[in-house]
């Protein structure tokens, strides 16, 4: 068997995975060979690996093994070992000498106590002198106390043999818990060649802890609006992307599945119906958890995904993002990227897009104090995924918004900002209320409003202007107004549009007025102004 190392060359992201592609070459000898490439994360899906090459062999089979690998700490234990060693024999050797002097101290204590006994009785008859009884003591007394200054300080010293044992054993388990245990994937691929020769393969896989997230830098310009895309590209693969060629996908690598439609069926609330529904889910219920082992695992078989197919090889030029299938995007780097193993996101961008815009300006009265100012862009040939955008208006910042899904040839509106080159205002002219008892039964109101627009803009605007009035679905409350005098673009429901064309300096006024009749005992809700 012939161990072969590869390096990963290209990687293809997607929004959540991405497959991997490792290259390596090795001289072979003629005949059967086994070349095994070593160390591929084991977050790699096994029935993905594909392999192919270059060289004077045939390619019989491949087999993907799962290996397991200890990984000890690179700072060595033993001397800490050693030193833990001398440390517990030191130990024992101060406390033998503790226990000496404990059972040297309990000796003279009955030592002293039998001498009493019989210097009592040898004082009596005569036979003893009191001065050797305070000899003795003497003597004794400094025994027990050179006895206790020894034993106090070998306690002392067996502490401080326990403090430094204590500190060793932390050590030596800071440096145990940095061993681990991994997990990865070895192929082997069987090989039957011709000649002797140098044998290239490259091997493909997909892999999990890869993903992607789009944000977007966009400057707005009058009639145009250039956008930047940048992929936030995350790397937990537990493999270095050192100097690869780069492809970022919009397509996801997880199944997806077409959901077939059911009925959604409606009827007339019917309680013995319920409660025989539920009795006979009951009993379901009850026949499940008898046989449930091989109802859980027809279950499992059913909602087990197939493996995802691998995808096809996609070659672009020049980094120009290209439409696949579906509005799928893909966007391939012109230079080689190194993305490290970490919880970092790490930015690449992708492509500059210039689109056609057009700026407009939008106000609803009854809602907005200012007029606001939105820009209409009409996406190209590449879907927009969902993301931030920092949005810049002529090289000025904005603020931060967000793009939703946009597909290929869509319009979406961008960059909401306060017009300050427009002012505008909405006034009420005139309002009159008639007693009761005028209109017989009837009560009525009648109001006139002046809308006014004035540009200080540098070029011509055009100003979508959104007002309501009263709308009334109850044939007692009347609302009377001329539609074509109020020369409105549309109106609907009582919201009404005028589109302005607005040249620099110039100021616009739109005058309406309407009239709400109702029967005198009804009472209007919300309440009219």
């Amino acid at each position: 068997m012939t161990i072969m190392e590869t390096r990963i060359e290209k990687v293809t992201v997607f929004r959540d995975g991405a497959r991997v592609t490792r290259r390596g070459a090795t001289p072979l000898k003629q005949g059967p060979q086994v070349v095994r490439v070593r160390g591929i994360t084991e977050l790699a899906h096994e029935d993905s690996f594909r392999v192919k090459g270059k060289g004077p062999a045939i390619l019989s089979t491949i087999d993907v093994r799962r290996r397991r690998e200890v990984f000890d700490p690179e700072e060595d234990s033993r001397a800490l070992h050693e030193q833990l060693k001398e440390l517990q024999l030191e130990r024992r050797r101060v406390t033998d000498e503790i226990e000496t002097f404990k059972d040297r101290l309990s000796n003279l204590t009955r030592m002293m106590g039998k001498f009493a006994d019989t210097f009592g009785m040898l004082y009596a008859a005569n036979e003893a002198d009191i001065e050797q009884l305070n000899v003795m003591d003497q003597k004794s007394d400094r025994l027990h106390e050179d006895s206790k200054k020894k034993l106090r300080a070998l306690e002392e010293k067996l502490g401080e043999i326990d403090d430094q044992i204590q500190v060793i054993q932390s050590k030596i388990g800071s440096i145990a818990s940095k061993r681990r245990m991994a997990s990865f994937f070895d192929v082997e691929i069987s090989l039957d060649c011709k000649k002797e020769g140098k044998v290239e393969l490259e091997i493909t896989y997909q892999v999990n802890g890869a993903r992607w997230n789009p944000t977007y830098d966009v400057d707005l310009y009058p009639g145009r609006a250039k956008v930047r895309r940048i992929a936030m590209v995350g790397n937990q693969t537990r493999e270095n992307w050192k100097r690869v060629d780069l492809t970022v996908s919009t397509a996801t690598a997880r199944p997806v599945e077409a959901v077939d439609g059911t009925p959604f069926i409606i009827s007339a609330y019917d309680p013995e119906m319920m409660r025989r529904r539920r009795a006979e889910r009951m009993a379901g219920i009850r026949i499940a958890k008898r046989d449930k082992r091989p109802a859980m695992k027809a279950a499992a078989a059913l909602a087990a995904p197939p493996p995802p197919a691998p995808p096809p090889e996609i070659e672009e030029e020049f980094a120009e993002a290209t439409e696949a299938a579906s509005g799928i995007s893909i966007y391939e780097m012109t230079k080689p990227v190194t993305i490290p193993f970490d919880d970092d996101r790490h930015p690449v961008t992708l492509i500059d897009e210039e689109f056609d815009s057009s700026t407009v300006h939008y106000w609803y009265t009854d809602a907005m104090a200012e007029v606001v100012a939105q820009d209409e862009i009409e996406n190209v040939s590449t879907v927009l995924l969902t993301g931030k955008a920092n949005v810049y208006a002529e090289g000025d910042y904005i603020g931060e918004s967000a793009i939703d899904l946009v597909s290929p040839r869509e319009k979406f509106m961008l960059g909401t900002r306060v017009a300050y080159d427009l002012k505008a205002s909405k006034n009420l002219v005139e309002r009159e209320v008639e007693k009761a008892g005028i209109t017989r039964s009837k009560l009525k109101r009648a109001y006139k409003y002046r809308l006014e627009i004035e540009s200080y803009s540098k070029r011509a605007v055009k100003v979508q202007v959104f007002d309501r009035v009263p709308h009334s679905l109850t044939p007692s409350i009347e609302v009377k107004i001329d539609w074509d005098k109020l020369n409105a673009k549309e109106h609907e429901l009582g919201v009404v549009e005028w589109l302005l064309e607005i040249e620099p300096t110039q100021k616009k006024e739109i005058v309406y007025d309407f009239v709400v009749e109702w029967d005198r005992d009804i009472v209007i809700t919300p309440p009219l102004p």
